[in-house]
This record gives structure tokens, C-alpha cells and sequence, in this order.
């Protein structure tokens, strides 16, 4: 053990400290945490549920365990069981979590996934004390990690553990080993600036798209529009997933602030003129509708990243009557639930509706576990059918009734679903899993053994709430209100509140009875997710509502909706400062990171007075807005800058008027010369030291160039490989060898500059000589 070591130790440990969190939980011999919680880490850090992260595993990873196993197997050698880590590496790991949280003030997705896992397969694969470990135990350590995960996502991610933690502290006594790993890392997909991207990434196309691979396809675009604006959606979650897409679609919000949209979102503005009338009377909109929500990213150094910032963005006027009636019918539809959280934070309860000591029916409790309507063996289609013409709660009220009566009349027996939840039930009493007991209707116990009539079986519901929580706490709504700039705001605030675990719905096909389950989950980014196909294993819109086979195996991601609108609106000549507003962002640089506009969409955003392009003609404005942006090089372009400099626009545009037509692309770059009266001189062998011509980045430019380069040169070999003295053998090899050295400074030369510069001028005609007439 060396001092660097202990002093990482003593760091965690006062991190942890100051959080109240117990350093030496007791852990079990398999390594983990006999209380079963450790340290809850979203709950350290003040942060609101789903998810929550917990450091309570010590123990060796099993997957990377099983890997080892198998080479050990196949090299003859006895497998190693499971079993908790070292001291040192549980202190080093918790050290580890307590620097990345509290310190550097990482999310604890980012110290769950990237620093607490990596850490645990680097001590399961090196049978060593970390300050021990050596160059070959890390390499060791990273194949096996990479095995793991086909991607290499975790191999990658153990590499910079290794550097944020191990080299960082130098907790190694080999020293600091990350910059002598030889692996290669995952490529990060980056923005890159067009002065560091190679001529291949570069467009070749006026209607090419930077970055076209940040746009959501054409084709998956318009299918989501078409499934979220017209098909019926077929279950309640789906309408939320439509509507929260809708938001996406004309808001261009991020997936997380369009889940957490309050409940009280409309705002809106209204606007007078000068003389305090109605903007409306002058031509303009007497009031805006603004969309009030929590935006993220607005974070400032030093400042508490898990406090949610209220922001406003404008809605589009052609949007605001769809949007209004969007969010109201999901306030309307999620109104028993947010009924029934709203009891839940209030009073603390799972089940607020009833007294502590209240005795009820199981059937009744059925449907508040388990949010399936149907307690009875009936014909549901009816039902079906109703609720999901409309969402209307009210179904479920009637649905209730009906199976009251039929009971009460024993025209019906219970549904098969209600004997195997019960059924289970009773097993974990029989077996000791449980204090929870079935009573009398007066109170009194039943026998776990004994033959259940569930029509007179009750539950307590102080034993019930005690149950739940201690078994199966992912049917606890989440509770816990959210810290915001302005002050607390609880859960039930928020608009796209959905039922937690619907399994009724959204795995059996029936039908969740929103006005009485008891779990009630607020909304996170899953839900967006899962409509747009993040999640494989769960069926998105487009395999639901696909128009055909090839449109079921379609996805988007959710930020390319993001990127799109930016650039719509780019497009459509709006500001950047007004954009970059509309997006909360701080910086007008950051707007121009989402800009994916083609080169031609970029030239019709600069604008002439229209008397001006209707003298020029188009191809000439062409030219024009190509010098604007410095897209364009030559004689002509130096002539016009010099002639704008010196005498004006007027005369600059007069000249520009009739020079024009000397822009031509040709194979191997931009042409300014004017071939109005006589063709090319050259025959477009421009690389003949044309001082008209310009190199481009176009990679069609530079393929042809290439492959004139190769041609060349296997002509020069092959006039040197037959040696002659005559005249015609060294004018031929001349001749090549001219072509072949312009053709390689043309290579050689950046984009928009000339490479013969002070060649012949062919636009002048030559001094008569004396062999002319």
C-alpha cells in the first residue's frame, strides 16, 4: 500500500462523511449489502426517482467472472467461485463513487455505469491489491471487458476509469499506465469544423447536407407524423407516447424536458402597439402562446445540476391550435391519476382512500395492486372497445358497476387471473415470506392452509401498505416532489403522469384502471424512447402503426427532431439570435451546430435587392452570393473585390454583369474564365497552368485528379522505359512531364486558391507576330 493510496481512501471517506453515508455497511460473503440498499446514491445527491442508482454489490462481477471461467476451463484450471472483493479494492471502489459524485458532481447514471462497473471487472479479472497491479493486469482486465460487451463499450469505459482514477491519484505504484495501454478507443461522434474535416467528409453537392446523419430520415419523419397526427391510438400509454411525440414535433424540446412538462404550462403574452392598442389592429398577433417547461442544460459552473430551471418558448402560430388541444386532453385523461398522487403525497399512503385499519374485499384490492379492471370471467370486448374509443375514465366506472352487480347476483364467477394473484398470495404466507394474513370480514386471521372463499376474504390495509413497501417497492408511486429554481414542485404537477407497471395494458393486452391502481409513475425520457424504438425489446410506434413491413422496422432518434427544426428554421431566414433563444441556449454558436443546411440552402438565405438579381440574372447572382460567402476564387472574383473597393457596388455588379459567365465547373476544379466568344484554348486541360483556374474540395474534383496523376505517371515510365534522341521523344516527355507536375501542385493546393496564379492569361489575346498577316 502506498501513500497515494491512503490518501484517495481519506478523501472518499470524508466525501462520504459529509453525505451521512456509511462507509463500512456490513456486506455478505457473496459481497452484497445485507440491508440491501449500501448507499442510495440518487437519494445522496438530492435527486428525484426513477431511476435510482445504489453502490450495494461489492461482490465480484458474474459476467466477467463467467469469461474467466471459460479460459480457465479450457486451460485445465479449476473455476474460481463468486465471492465479495478485498478491503482495499471495496475501499478503493467507494473512494472512487464519492470523488465522481460529490467532487467532480457526475450523474449517477454516469458514476453507476462508467466508474462503480468498469471497477468491479478490473478487481474480478486481476487477482491483485490495487496498488499492485501492473501494465499486463490492466490489458488483461480490458480484453475480457471488451468480450463482454460485443460493442467494447465497457472495455472502453474501463479504460478511462483507469485514467480518472487510477492515474489521476496514482494509486498504482507502476505509475501511470492509460497513455501506455495499447488499445484503441471507441470513436466519439463529434461536430467537427470544416477546416478539420478531410475532403471526403466535406459535401459534393449544392443539395448536399452537412452532417445529413443528424437528420432523421425522410422516410421515418414523415411516417411519425403521419402515426401521431391520424391513426387512434390503442392503449392509454400511447396516447401519452402521441402526444409527447406531437410536443417534439413542434416544439423541437429535448426528450427530457418534453417528459416533464408541468401541468401548468400555457402561458401567454399579449402585445399592444405604440398608442396601447391591439397589435391584431395593426397587422400583427394581439397575443403569443408561450409553452412553459423545465430546461435542461442551463447549468452554470459550480451550480446544483439537479435543480430543474423554469424556461418559456414561443409556440408557432400554425401550431398553437393543435398543441392546446393536444395537452388539454392529456390533463383531461390523466386526471385520476393525478387524483390519486396528489392523496398519496398529501397523506403519505399507498392506498389514501381507505382508513389504516379498514378491512376490505380482496377482489376490490385486486384492481388497486394490480390496475386490471377485470375481476370477473365477463366478456370484455364491449369494454375494450369503449374505453379506447375515447380514454374516457368514466369506463371504468361503469366497467366496476357492472361486475358489482353481476357478483351480487352470482350470475359469474371470478376471472382465472384473480385465483393465481390470490393464490400466490397465500403461498408466501405459507411458506413464512410474509407477516401479511387474510382475515374474516370481522377481522379474524384465516389459516394460510385453509380453503379460501375469496368473495368473503379480506385484507387489512395498515398490513397491505407494510407489505408492499417491504416486497415490492416498484409499485410505490413516486412521491418525492423535484427541486427547481423557484422552489419545490411535486410530482403531481406534471402533465404526463401514466400509471407505473401496467402490465394489464401494456404486456396482457387488456385494459388499467387508472382511477383506482394505486401506482402512479412520473414521466422520465423512457417514454418518448420506447415510442421512437430506443429499446429493442419493447414495441415501438412504428411497429405498432407502420404502414407496411419496411416502415415497422423503422427508428428515430429523439434529438435528430431537434436538430431538424433548428435547421428548418435556419432555412427559413429566422435569426440565430432568435433561434438560439427559442432553444435556451446562450451562445448563437450553438445554434450553428445544428445546422445542416445544404450549400444551396445557404445561398438563398442571402438576399439581394430585387432590382439588382433581376439586372444580374441568376447565374450571375449565383456568382455573386458565392463570392458573398467566399466560396469562390479567380481573376474575375479579385477584379470584382478590387472594383468594389475602389468605385463602388454599382460598378462592381456592372462588371460582375457581364463577366459572369465566365464561372464553369469543370473536372478538376472552378473555372472563372468567359468562353462567351472563342471555347476553352485549353480544351479544358486546365491543369496546363490555367491561371483561371480554382482548386475546390469537391472529392469528384480530386478523384479525377488522382486518376489523371496515375495515368501520367505510367506515361512517363513508359516514354523513359524506350530512350530515344529524337526530338519528338523529348518534346513527348516534356509534354508529360509538364501536365504531371500541374496536376500534382493542383493536388497540393487548398481550396478557393489558384495554383497557377501567374500562369498565361488566355483571356487576353496574344501580340501579333511577325509571321501574321
Amino acid at each position: 500500500m502506498n501513500s497515494h493510496f491512503t490518501s484517495f481512501i481519506d478523501l472518499g471517506k470524508s466525501l462520504a462523511r459529509d453525505k451521512g453515508l456509511d462507509w463500512n455497511f456490513v456486506l455478505t460473503e457473496l459481497g452484497d449489502a445485507v440491508d440491501g440498499i449500501g448507499w442510495n446514491l440518487t437519494k445522496s445527491v438530492g435527486d428525484t426517482p426513477p431511476p435510482v442508482h445504489y453502490l450495494r454489490g461489492l461482490g465480484q462481477d458474474s459476467r466477467a467472472l463467467a469469461f474467466i471461467n471459460k479460459e480457465r476451463e479450457i486451460a485445465g484450471k479449476a473455476s474460481v467461485h463468486r465471492k465479495a472483493l478485498s478491503p482495499a479494492w471495496c475501499d478503493l471502489i467507494k473512494a472512487a463513487v464519492a470523488e465522481q459524485l460529490f467532487f467532480k458532481r457526475n450523474s449517477t447514471g454516469h458514476v453507476f455505469n462508467n466508474i462503480l462497473r468498469p471497477l468491479r471487472v478490473l478487481a474480478t479479472c486481476v487477482p491483485k491489491e490495487p496498488w499492485e497491479m501492473t501494465l499486463d493486469d490492466l490489458q488483461y482486465a480490458i480484453r475480457i471487458a471488451s468480450e463482454i460487451q460485443a460493442s467494447g463499450k465497457l472495455g472502453d469505459v474501463l479504460v478511462g476509469a483507469i485514467k480518472v482514477v487510477l492515474d489521476a491519484y496514482h494509486v498504482c505504484d507502476a505509475g501511470q499506465m492509460s497513455g501506455m495501454l495499447q488499445v484503441r478507443r471507441l470513436s466519439v461522434k463529434n461536430v467537427k469544423s470544416r477546416h478539420t474535416m478531410s475532403k471526403d467528409e466535406l459535401r459534393t453537392k449544392l443539395d448536399e447536407r452537412k452532417q445529413a446523419e443528424r437528420l432523421p430520415s425522410q422516410r421515418a419523419f414523415w411516417e411519425l407524423v403521419r402515426i401521431v397526427m391520424t391513426e387512434r391510438p390503442k392503449s392509454f400509454m400511447d396516447e401519452l407516447r402521441f402526444a409527447a411525440v406531437q410536443v417534439m414535433i413542434f416544439t423541437g424540446l429535448r426528450v427530457g424536458e418534453a417528459a416533464l412538462l408541468p401541468l401548468d404550462w400555457k402561458r401567454e403574452r399579449t402585445y399592444l402597439d405604440a398608442r396601447g392598442r391591439s397589435a391584431s389592429e395593426a397587422g400583427g398577433f394581439s397575443t403569443a402562446l408561450m409553452l412553459r417547461h423545465f430546461a435542461e442544460k442551463q447549468q452554470e459552473v459550480e451550480s446544483d445540476s439537479q435543480i430543474l430551471r423554469q424556461n418559456i418558448q414561443s409556440v408557432p402560430e400554425m401550431f398553437r391550435e393543435t398543441l392546446v388541444a393536444t395537452l388539454d386532453r392529456i390533463v383531461q385523461i390523466t386526471a385520476p391519476l393525478r387524483d390519486t398522487m396528489k392523496l398519496q403525497c398529501i397523506s403519505g399512503r399507498l392506498l389514501p382512500w381507505y382508513k389504516e385499519s379498514d378491512l376490505v374485499p380482496f377482489t376490490e384490492l385486486y384492481t388497486r395492486l394490480s390496475g386490471n379492471p377485470f375481476w370477473l370471467d365477463i366478456d370484455r370486448e364491449l369494454f375494450l372497445n369503449e374505453y379506447r374509443e375515447s380514454f374516457d375514465p368514466s369506463v371504468f366506472d361503469k366497467l366496476s358497476r357492472f361486475q358489482a352487480d353481476l357478483y351480487l347476483e352470482s350470475q359469474s364467477k371470478l376471472d382465472i387471473a384473480v385465483y393465481v394473484y390470490g393464490n400466490r398470495l397465500q403461498r408466501k404466507m405459507q411458506n413464512g415470506d410474509t407477516p401479511l394474513v387474510f382475515r374474516t370480514s370481522n377481522g379474524r386471521q384465516i389459516a394460510p392452509r385453509a380453503r379460501m372463499l375469496w368473495a368473503e376474504t379480506y385484507l387489512n390495509i395498515g398490513e397491505l401498505e407494510a407489505y408492499v413497501r417491504s416486497t415490492t417497492p416498484t409499485k410505490i408511486s413516486d412521491t418525492q416532489p423535484f427541486r427547481t429554481d423557484s422552489g419545490l414542485v411535486s410530482p403531481w404537477e406534471l402533465l404526463f403522469l401514466h400509471p407505473k407497471r401496467s402490465l394489464a395494458e401494456e404486456r396482457n393486452g387488456g385494459l388499467c384502471d387508472i382511477t383506482r391502481y394505486m401506482s402512479v409513475s412520473r414521466p422520465d425520457p423512457t417514454l418518448i424512447g420506447v415510442a421512437l424504438g430506443d429499446h429493442v425489446a419493447n414495441p415501438s410506434l412504428f411497429s405498432q402503426y407502420g404502414a407496411d413491413e419496411e416502415d415497422r422496422k423503422l427508428a428515430l432518434e429523439s434529438h435528430k427532431l431537434r436538430h431538424l427544426q433548428n435547421t428548418e428554421l435556419f432555412r427559413l431566414g429566422v435569426a440565430d439570435t432568435i433561434i438560439s433563444k427559442r432553444f435556451n441556449r446562450r451562445s448563437v454558436t450553438q445554434s450553428y451546430e445544428y445546422d445542416h443546411r445544404s450549400l444551396a440552402e445557404e445561398l438563398d438565405q442571402i438576399s439581394f435587392p430585387e432590382e439588382l438579381e433581376i439586372a444580374l440574372g441568376e447565374k450571375t447572382t449565383t456568382v455573386a452570393k458565392l463570392i458573398k460567402v467566399g466560396k469562390a476564387n479567380g481573376p474575375i472574383v479579385n477584379a470584382f473585390l478590387n472594383i468594389q473597393m475602389n468605385q463602388g457596388d454599382a460598378a462592381a455588379y456592372e462588371y460582375l454583369r457581364v463577366e459572369a459567365d465566365g464561372f464553369h465547373a469543370t473536372p478538376y476544379g472552378h473555372c472563372l474564365n468567359s468562353f462567351t466568344v472563342d471555347p476553352c484554348p485549353k480544351h479544358l486541360e486546365c491543369f496546363a497552368n490555367c491561371r483561371h483556374l480554382s482548386a475546390t474540395d469537391l472529392p469528384e474534383n480530386r478523384q479525377n485528379l488522382l486518376r489523371l496523376e496515375s495515368k501520367l505517371k505510367t506515361v512517363v515510365e513508359t516514354i523513359n522505359g524506350r530512350p530515344s534522341s529524337s526530338i519528338g521523344w523529348k518534346n513527348q516527355l516534356e509534354h508529360a512531364n509538364d501536365r504531371l507536375a500541374g496536376v500534382q501542385k493542383l493536388l497540393a493546393t487548398s481550396p478557393g486558391q489558384r495554383p497557377f496564379p501567374n500562369g498565361e492569361d488566355l483571356s487576353q489575346s496574344n501580340a501579333r507576330g511577325i509571321m501574321d498577316e
